[in-house]
Order: C-alpha cells, then sequence, then structure tokens
C-alpha cells in the first residue's frame, strides 16, 4: 500500500472509530508506531480534526463538534486532491 492509500485510509478509518490508540493504528495498517505518527502529524497539517490525550485513557481522538462527513470520493478523486494538496505545500515551502 502507498502512503498515498495509507492515508486515505487512515482518514476513512479515523472518522469511523473517533477514538483511537497509535498502535491500533500501526496494527490495522501493518506499518510501525512510529509511521503512524508521523501521518498523523501530517493529517493534522492538512487539517484533520485530531487531538491526543495522554494517560492510561489517553489516544487520539476527532474533535467532536468537527466530524467530517462520509468520505464520498473515489480513490482516484482523493489520491488527485492529496497530491494536489502536497503539490501546494511544496510550492508554498519553495516561495519562503
Amino acid at each position: 500500500m502507498s502512503k498515498a492509500e495509507r492515508l486515505i485510509e487512515m482518514m476513512i478509518t479515523i472518522n469511523a472509530k473517533k477514538d483511537f490508540t497509535v498502535g491500533e493504528l500501526a496494527n490495522e495498517f501493518s506499518v510501525s508506531k512510529r509511521t503512524i505518527l508521523r501521518d498523523l502529524q501530517e493529517l493534522e497539517q492538512a487539517g484533520f480534526p485530531l487531538y491526543s490525550e495522554v494517560g492510561a485513557a489517553g489516544g487520539y481522538h476527532i474533535l467532536k463538534e468537527r466530524i467530517l462527513p462520509p468520505i464520498a470520493f473515489s480513490e482516484s478523486e482523493a489520491k488527485a486532491i492529496f497530491f494536489a494538496c502536497q503539490a501546494l505545500q511544496y510550492h508554498r515551502s519553495s516561495d519562503a
């Protein structure tokens, strides 16, 4: 699974679960916890409504007042949106 596919699947999974841990996602996507942390950071930077809590009952949560509607894009549409966002980020950073 490519990174773009993983991020799209991760958005769908997170939106369905609402509450999760890094370990749960690492197991589900068969990647390391560090990879999941990088992916979550990238999703947060893209505006995905996440927050984390520390402690025994901690984990990641999707902001309840900003729950995303069901994603209705085809896989190719979602990939196009993802890569367009990546290109815009690169363009903005190269202007600095």
